[in-house]
């Protein structure tokens, strides 16, 4: 709690730290959760419930949400308070924000109210204050208890209810039903260990998106949760090994979340990134597989994979749609009717396959993984030990490096003497050694670091190429006999025959010269 002069006045505010994360709840679970009898040794006094009403402000523009800073007025049943979130790095996985609550008369912020310093830097009354406004309400009640087990405690709240936008088109609504947990000291793994029992007893799902991102994206359309590409990493060289690693983790986490909704909404570019997520994560488990557990991790890594290959039909017929069959169409005048009947058969089988790709997502399997993966983020520097976390990350990263190149290189066969199952090798093997640079380059500086990469992008975009081509045979094949024109499988095997070809003259060239290259990490500074 914090106190400061402001023009004679004493104003109270007080400052924490919430780390959170929250289930999205059908209103038959939200309705019972509570009263799961496996919460009833762990509760710490009685339910409570109070009915919330907050008003979130903003400029015209969003300046506050391109700040990262969110900014309510909350009634609360017994008078009204101004609260100011801003995120902080905290536990991998979690939502962390720093909140700065202060009570305040009338509907209005009053920015005055807190001057921390800290806050100061990032938000200016002078430049904000006269030009904010109402953008979206939220209007819930909260039945909430205080969970204790195992030296922790936190607050289980269940909330329910509305977020309402007035738009130039008429007010929107979209219904608010999750479960929020909120640690108030200990280990956040407890947490995740009463979540996990809650999560074999009801259909549950993580709930990605906070309040006031719903709130936004229904005041403005344009906000919606939409397929994304992966961050950039940028390390420091004053970072640990398990700093590099957490920030490496979360990156990828948030990769994955942001990519759900546009999954489970049935974008085909949504189910790519996730996937490409989900290979981020496994691809930071091995390169930082010296100082994790070896069963755990290795358990996490299979399992990723698994839903990794369950989504991976919506990727290849997605590419086979937009990619290949225009170019087989090209290579086949005359060949109309036929062409387009493989069209239509390939946007069914794309649209069933991005029908399970959701499903996966929407799955208690998946919900069990996550909850149990970032409970194990949440405690794995305990489990590996803080000496293994605390080592400088550079001279690590050049280790992981070394040891991932001589992986890379280990075959020196010419590409197109390999087999379709090599040349995949390669492929994966190529994959690792890019993600591993692209997790520690930043730690380089020197010209060659720039070049290096865009060798590594080329190489991998040319087996790539080789790779769709390669899959539109087996994708083919796999359609059920007698749907297809003959002549038109032909002409399908034929043009990738010719792709992997070309695509192989393109490559190997490339490969020569990454077995040549002196990698940045080996250059002296």
């Amino acid at each position: 709690m914090s106190y400061c002069g402001q023009n004679g006045w004493l104003n109270l505010y007080v400052v924490y730290e919430e780390t959170e994360f929250k289930l999205s709840l059908s209103p038959a679970v939200a309705n019972r959760i509570l009263r799961y009898k496996g919460l009833k040794p762990l509760r710490k006094g009685r339910r409570s419930k109070r009915h919330l009403v907050s008003t979130y402000f903003d400029t015209p523009r969003h300046a506050l949400r391109k700040s990262d800073i969110v900014l309510r007025v909350r009634d609360n049943g017994n008078g009204r308070e101004q609260t100011i979130k801003a995120p902080f790095r905290g536990p991998a996985g979690l939502q962390n924000f720093c909140e700065w609550t202060v009570p305040v008369n009338g509907d209005s912020p009053n920015l005055s109210a807190v001057d921390d310093p800290a806050l100061a830097r990032r938000l200016s009354r002078r430049r904000y204050e006269k030009r904010l406004g109402p953008v979206f309400t939220t209007d819930f009640f909260r039945e909430a208890v205080r969970i204790r087990t195992k030296g922790a405690e936190f607050e289980l709240a269940v909330d329910q209810g509305v977020i309402h936008a007035e738009t130039p088109g008429g007010r929107v609504e979209e219904p608010i039903c999750e479960a929020e947990f909120e640690l108030l000291s200990g280990d956040p793994a407890r947490m995740f260990d009463v979540a996990l029992e809650i999560c074999e007893a009801y259909d549950i799902r993580l709930g990605h998106l906070t309040k006031a991102q719903r709130g936004y994206a229904l005041a403005r359309p344009a906000l919606r949760p939409r397929p994304l590409k992966a961050p950039k990493v940028l390390l420091t060289e004053e970072m640990s090994v398990g700093e590099a690693f957490n920030f490496i983790i979360a990156g990828a986490l948030e990769h994955m979340f942001a990519n759900e909704i546009p999954t489970i909404e049935g974008r085909a570019e949504g189910v790519h990134q996730t996937r490409v997520a989900m290979r981020r994560v496994r691809a930071a488990l091995r390169a930082f597989k010296k100082i994790l557990p070896y069963d755990k991790r290795k358990a996490f890594n299979g399992e990723f994979r698994w839903f990794q290959q369950r989504l991976a039909p919506a990727r290849d017929w997605q590419v086979f749609l937009s990619e290949t069959l225009p170019r087989i169409a090209s290579a086949a005048p005359g060949q109309d009717l036929a062409i387009e009947r493989l069209r239509r058969i390939a946007r069914a089988e794309r649209r069933r396959a991005v029908g399970d790709a959701a499903s996966y997502l929407e799955s208690r399997r998946y919900a069990r993984l996550l909850l149990q993966f970032e409970r194990w983020i949440a405690s794995v520097e305990k489990e590996a030990g803080s000496k293994a976390f605390s080592q400088p990350v550079k001279p690590f990263a050049k280790s992981v490096l070394r040891r991932t190149w001589r992986y890379f290189l280990e075959d020196t066969r010419p590409l197109s003497r390999l087999p379709d199952e090599d040349l995949h090798e390669i492929r994966k093997r190529g994959k690792k050694a890019r993600y591993a640079t692209q997790f520690f380059n930043s730690l380089w500086s020197g010209p060659q670091v720039p070049p290096f990469m865009k060798l590594m992008g080329r190489f991998q975009d040319s087996l790539g190429k080789t790779n769709d081509a390669i899959v539109a045979r087996h994708i083919l094949a796999a359609v059920k006999p007698g749907r297809l024109d003959p002549s038109v499988v032909r002409l399908a095997q034929e043009w990738s025959q010719a792709r992997v070809r070309k695509c192989l003259r393109t490559a190997q060239p490339q490969w020569k010269r990454l077995g040549r290259i002196t990698p940045f990490w080996e250059v002296a500074e």
